[in-house]
């Protein structure tokens, strides 16, 4: 049984990740939000971005996923973004190194940019356009480099848009689903721009297919479902799924400047490594996210609350 450390623990990913790791390892999640422990878990009310930050106890794997991941926050505060996504990340493998552990890094689609080719591979060229994006590949720098000059194991899980429900506000499909369950129309920014979509229970199928991986080694792997989607197609298919059509607007403070046009991602590696592939369709998916948070309209005024 292993124990591990996870950062971020109250977010998205983790909230999600935990309950699947402690059917077999001892887990310590480390947040700012204070969460319930229960068997095999324990929570810790820790800010990593406190310099005098001091990690007693010995873990065997450390899985660093807390971060700024709101590009527009990320925009507006850079000093905020880096100060969590980069400084907390040579920081957690600081602890990794002097224990020796193996360490997973959470990164994102984003450090590829403007990709030319299509679908994305692991080698690709990055070519990060925004603070976020930025944070991120310098985060993916200091892994490679503690791997290679420490000879520590280290991987990178490059998550394309995640979806699904107990998403931040940030998430566009929560974004989506939430307009079209409390106002008569959707007001998007951009809808040209295509994404690839992949739902949160593949996510966290490919983290614990990585996470077992027993070779000491630096690797980068793409999680991604290898297609890709426009806004418009994905709002159309919310549409479907909840039998109902509402007007689409686009607005100029929606937009944002250096989009993305087209990411899709190649996933040959997790397939051929892990035998590793999605089972969720986005339909599928749509459907589960949209019947989630429209249940609690009857429990809350809002998904927002």
């Amino acid at each position: 049984m292993k124990k591990i450390l996870i950062t971020g623990a109250t977010g998205f990913i983790g909230t999600h990740l935990i309950p699947q790791l402690i059917k077999n390892h001892k887990v310590v999640g480390i947040s700012k939000n204070k969460i319930k422990s229960s068997k095999n878990f324990i929570s810790s009310n820790v800010d990593i971005t406190n310099k005098n930050l001091k990690i007693k106890n010995k873990y065997t794997d450390i899985i660093h996923m807390a971060a700024h991941s709101d590009v527009t926050y990320c925009n507006l505060n850079p000093t905020k973004c880096y100060e969590l996504n980069v400084k907390s990340t040579q920081k957690m493998l600081e602890i990794a190194r002097k224990n020796d552990s193996s360490f997973i890094f959470l990164s994102s689609s984003h450090v590829y940019g403007n990709s030319i080719r299509q679908p994305i591979l692991e080698n690709s060229l990055c070519n990060p356009s925004t603070h976020y994006a930025s944070s991120k590949r310098m985060s993916e720098i200091l892994c490679e480099t503690y791997a290679k000059t420490y000879g520590l194991d280290i991987k990178i899980a490059r998550l394309f848009s995640v979806y699904g429900p107990k998403s931040p506000k940030s998430n566009l499909i929560f974004n989506i689903v939430d307009q079209m369950i409390n106002n008569s129309k959707i007001t998007l920014g951009n809808t040209y721009p295509k994404r690839d979509f992949i739902f949160i229970s593949d996510v966290i199928t490919g983290l614990i297919k990585i996470q077992n991986l027993k070779k000491k080694e630096f690797q980068v792997y793409n999680i991604g479902s290898g297609k890709s989607t426009s806004i418009e197609d994905l709002v159309k298919n919310c549409f479907t799924v909840s039998n109902k059509k509402l007007k689409i607007t686009s607005s100029k403070e929606r937009r944002r400047k250096n989009e993305i046009k087209d990411v899709r991602a190649n996933i040959s590696k997790m397939k051929k490594e892990f035998e590793w592939k999605p089972e969720i369709s986005l339909k599928k998916g749509l459907e589960i996210t949209y019947n989630h948070y429209n249940c609690l309209l009857y429990t809350s005024p809002s998904p927002r609350d």
